[in-house]
């Protein structure tokens, strides 16, 4: 079996496994996505809670923000909270917080943040870098080689595009089939209603999904500049979908638990 054959048999092995899980950063595209998919998810406190410290803006605009401000002198320190460095044969339960942050740890902080902090403004900056983590670490690369950056190092071409490996991941693998977005969600949403109501995990488990996915999306040959062949392409769209799915009901359910109270389960 050739190595791109082999690519897709695994694609299809991993989100089979991943459909039927009893507990079970994105470019702006995805972002966007998971937060529009996400909102209908959400109980009626939980939605007023987030109007009110949101201004009235929606998932999917508050979930941009983390990405908008982080080049900025004074936000530069979150650039670590985004994504984690993790070796292929270090099981997540292994892994150890640097100190500059990491996304787990982020997504963690800012979930308690949002629960206990009595300042309003703390609470709303706390929302958007919990709304943008969540689907941040959906995303394989976010949880991923630090010798490679995550993917951003590597050179990739694919129907005649030239990008590097992340930001293929990130974004141009929601360009391939020149869907707009609100075509992708409608390609995802039927994935939000098998997954809505099962999740019953952590983000650390998310997390593993993620390193879990780290043999497919290296699943390919040769050094260089490496070209991504159309096996490839269709197992990203696949897997990259169940991710956004995930994402959008992780994400709605997180918010639930943080700000609906008691009762506050619209999956």
């Amino acid at each position: 079996m050739g190595r791109a054959a082999g690519a897709s048999r695994s694609a299809i092995l991993v989100l089979a496994a991943l459909a039927y899980l009893p507990a079970f950063a994105f470019g702006p595209a995805g972002h966007r996505i998971a937060g529009e998919l996400a909102e209908p998810l959400l109980c009626e406190r939980a939605a007023a809670e987030i109007a009110a410290l949101a201004g009235g803006e929606s998932l999917a605009e508050i979930g941009l923000w983390a990405d908008t401000i982080r080049g900025d002198d004074g936000w530069r320190h979150t650039a670590p909270w985004h994504y984690m460095n993790i070796d292929d044969d270090q099981p997540i339960e292994a892994f150890e917080h640097p100190d500059e942050g990491d996304v787990l740890a982020a997504i963690e902080r800012h979930a308690e943040q949002l629960a206990t902090s009595i300042s309003a403004e703390q609470r709303a900056e706390a929302l958007r870098f919990l709304v943008h983590f969540v689907v941040d670490i959906h995303q394989p690369l976010h949880v991923g080689r630090e010798a490679d950056r995550g993917g951003n190092a590597i050179d990739v071409t694919y129907r005649r595009e030239a990008s590097n490996l992340h930001r293929f991941w990130d974004t141009d693998v929601l360009r391939l089939e020149g869907l707009s977005e609100r075509e992708h969600a409608a390609r995802v949403a039927p994935l939000v209603r098998i997954f809505a109501g099962r999740d019953r995990t952590s983000p650390r488990d998310w997390a593993a999904e993620s390193l879990a996915l780290r043999p497919l999306v290296y699943g390919f040959r040769g050094r260089g500049t490496v070209s991504l062949d159309d096996a490839y392409l269709d197992s990203a769209e696949t897997v990259i979908r169940v991710r956004l799915a995930q994402a959008a009901v992780r994400l709605a359910a997180t918010l639930n638990a943080l700000l609906g109270g008691a009762g506050c389960d619209r999956q």
